[in-house]
């Protein structure tokens, strides 16, 4: 029993979920797969404002988010 419940928790951590559910839960996440982001403005550390546009570089910008686990 103990390994049973070790086993579905390791699937829980790892974010596994069974495809069924995964295409209701997930359908209404953020934009798709090599959508263009929407325009967005932050301040950044010194207080100026920053944008996408302004961080994108001559090869474009690569924006990585991660949910920790803290949220």
């Amino acid at each position: 029993m103990k390994r049973l419940i070790c086993a579905l928790a390791a699937l829980v951590v790892a974010g596994w979920v069974p495809a069924a559910l995964a295409d209701d839960y997930t359908k209404d996440w953020g934009l798709p797969v090599g959508a263009l982001a929407p325009p967005i403005a932050a301040l950044d550390q010194s207080g100026a404002e920053r944008s996408l546009d302004s961080l994108a570089g001559e090869r474009g910008l690569l924006l990585f988010v991660n949910r920790s686990a803290d949220w």
